[in-house]
């Protein structure tokens, strides 16, 4: 049907149709405007209600601190968890988060504290106090295992607290945390914790060893203490401290000091007095000590006077040994082909029974055997001539050996190493340098080394790092080491051409052993003595010479012991006859100048002209 209405106005007629029934409304009527706006009323309510309350409520920053709940030190590094915000606090606690709901929680962990959990409801800054977490710390004494009453532990950050003689409480119970746990007379301990209810420490006792002179109860410095792998040396005051308790006697050494041998296995503050030693010695050469007579008469001397000490070739001027040695290459060269003492073992259990303090002589670089022998035993080590690539001969025709090659330093130290072993109390080195001969076949000039070119400095290196690997090595067995060197060190700057000079080898041995005999100053002594004069005056020329040297050796722990002239000057030169008050003379020189004793030196042996005080 067609509005009458509509169709006058020219209007097309509006047809309603109910809602899902696609029919028209009876009579036709529109909708009221009031029923629209209820609808979306009620739509918007229902959706309200429908929605989580923390996305109608505002959103606000979050701000607040992390504190120990105890100490009330601030935490850094804590994790803070704010609704979906995850941050860390800074240094000082501190912590902020932007935008969080005020339904949402504050979630606190840290290491070694419990996890705190509160709301951001009401509106405020945070301060959040974590309980921390703690763990027990136990100190006891490593050899008795009893508490240790006055121990103390600290780490920074971490508080101890001690519930007990030698218990304790330790918190945060962080992961990994370090402590320094201390007791006076222990070493300290460091420890950490890795998440136990409880740490132990057992805290080893300091073993100390003061060392000091036997007769002043003045402090040794750098005084040697050694027991299997164990070595240390002694600081200025005298003192050292063991990291272990040995298990048996410990060997303590210091130059100018008879050996000592002490027990500390029971004590923990220990006092070794060591006996002062002046070293009085004759010297058997390697013909020598292999006759009978010469070895007798040394040991009259030795019940009869002051001597205390001899001087025992164990490899001479010419490479050969005085007994047969174990050291593969002494067999392999041949060095052991011709032995003077068939039997060293006894005749240094003879010399012990006497008290007599034993020191074995090894030529070290002139050594005329391996020069010449090494090449077919594998070791070519020969000082060579550039002409002829021969071995190098010195004005006796005797061979060396070059002074770089490490097999050389090796074979010599396997030596000394066999000779210490057996018994003797000190191993002197000879000839520990380059050689300056220019007699015989070649001059040193056309001498050829390991290498092409070699300065002072390198001369003084390897004579000084020889002595020094030496005695490192001597030590742990319990032998001294000594160095013979030129009389004319004492006088003249430099390494005297063969790699001597006197301040290098002063820290590389226990004893500096200069050859002071008057006959060897064949220039006077510059500025003072001319020669030949000063053949004619002993004292003045041992006593000037030492003075010089302790003067410069002073402060380095080495002790001067020098060799004394028991012979007459050369023929070749003034022929003087060296009576018993021309020994007199240098050994009074000697004790004037500090020298810890002497040495004699008479290549016959027969130290027959006196000289030698009465039997202590």
């Amino acid at each position: 049907m067609i509005d009458s209405a509509h169709a006058e106005a020219g209007v097309p007629p509006v047809q309603l149709r109910a809602v899902g029934g696609g029919r028209s409304v009876p009579g036709g009527r529109r909708p009221a405007r009031s029923s629209l706006w209820v609808g979306v009323v009620v739509l918007g309510i229902l959706l309200v209600s429908l929605a989580p309350l923390d996305l109608l409520l505002p959103k606000v920053p979050v701000a607040g601190v992390v504190r120990d709940a105890i100490s009330s030190e601030p935490i850094g590094g804590a994790k803070v968890k704010v609704g979906l915000t995850t941050t860390t606090t800074d240094v000082t606690g501190a912590f902020s988060a932007e935008r969080v709901s005020l339904t949402d929680t504050v979630q606190v962990e840290a290491q070694g504290y419990r996890t705190s959990q509160g709301r951001v409801w009401p509106p405020r800054e945070q301060t959040v106090a974590l309980q921390p977490h703690a763990f027990a710390l136990t100190v006891r004494d490593a050899e008795t295992n009893q508490p240790v009453a006055d121990a103390t532990a600290v780490s920074p950050g971490v508080r101890v607290r001690q519930v007990e003689p030698g218990r304790f409480q330790v918190e945060p119970a962080r992961d990994g945390v370090s402590l320094t746990v201390s007791a006076p007379g222990y070493r300290n301990a460091d420890v950490r914790f890795r998440g136990d209810d409880e740490v132990a420490v057992a805290l080893q006792p300091r073993l100390t060893v003061s060392v000091v002179d036997g007769g002043t109860g003045q402090p040794i410095p750098g005084a040697f203490l050694a027991q299997g792998d164990l070595a240390l040396t002694a600081d200025a005051n005298g003192e050292l401290e063991l990291d272990r308790r040995p298990n048996g006697p410990v060997r303590i050494m210091a130059a100018g000091y008879r050996r000592a041998e002490i027990d500390a296995s029971q004590e923990r503050a220990i006092v070794a007095r060591l006996e002062p030693m002046n070293v009085r010695a004759v010297y058997l050469t390697y013909y020598g000590v292999g006759d009978r007579g010469l070895r007798q008469n040394v040991l009259s001397l030795i019940d009869r006077t002051d001597v205390n000490a001899v001087v025992i070739d164990v490899k001479g001027d010419r490479g050969k040994l005085t007994y047969r040695s174990a050291v593969p290459l002494a067999e392999q060269i041949g060095a052991n082909a011709e032995p003077t003492v068939p039997n060293i073992d006894e005749l240094l259990g003879t010399l012990k029974q006497r008290g007599v303090y034993t020191i074995a002589r090894i030529v070290v670089f002139k050594d005329d055997v391996l020069a010449r022998n090494g090449k077919a035993a594998g070791v070519d080590v020969a000082v060579k001539d550039r002409l002829s690539d021969q071995p190098w001969t010195d004005g006796e025709g005797l061979g060396w050996v070059d002074p770089l090659r490490q097999e050389v330093w090796q074979y010599n130290i396997d030596l000394a190493r066999e000779a210490a072993l057996k018994g003797f109390d000190e191993v002197q080195f000879d000839y520990a340098r380059f050689p300056i001969d220019t007699g015989g076949s070649f001059s040193t000039s056309q001498a050829r080394y390991s290498r092409p070119w070699i300065t002072e400095q390198d001369r003084v290196a390897t004579v000084a790092g020889f002595l020094r690997r030496a005695r490192d090595e001597l030590r742990l067995v319990g032998a001294f080491v000594s160095a013979d060197v030129f009389g004319y060190v004492a006088w003249n700057d430099g390494d005297n051409g063969v790699g001597h000079d006197i301040e290098a080898l002063a820290g590389s041995v226990d004893y500096l052993c200069p050859t002071v005999y008057p006959s060897s100053f064949r220039a006077g002594l510059p500025g003072l003595v001319a020669y030949p004069q000063v053949i004619q005056q002993p004292y003045a020329v041992v006593f000037e010479s030492l003075r010089r040297a302790q003067a410069r050796v002073a402060d380095s722990g080495t002790v001067l012991r020098p060799w004394l002239q028991y012979f007459d000057d050369y023929a070749w030169q003034t022929g003087r006859v060296y009576r018993t008050a021309d020994i007199d003379a240098q050994r009074n020189g000697a004790a004037a100048a500090g020298a810890a004793g002497w040495m004699m030196w008479d290549p016959l042996n027969k130290y027959t002209r006196g000289g030698f005080g009465a039997h202590p």
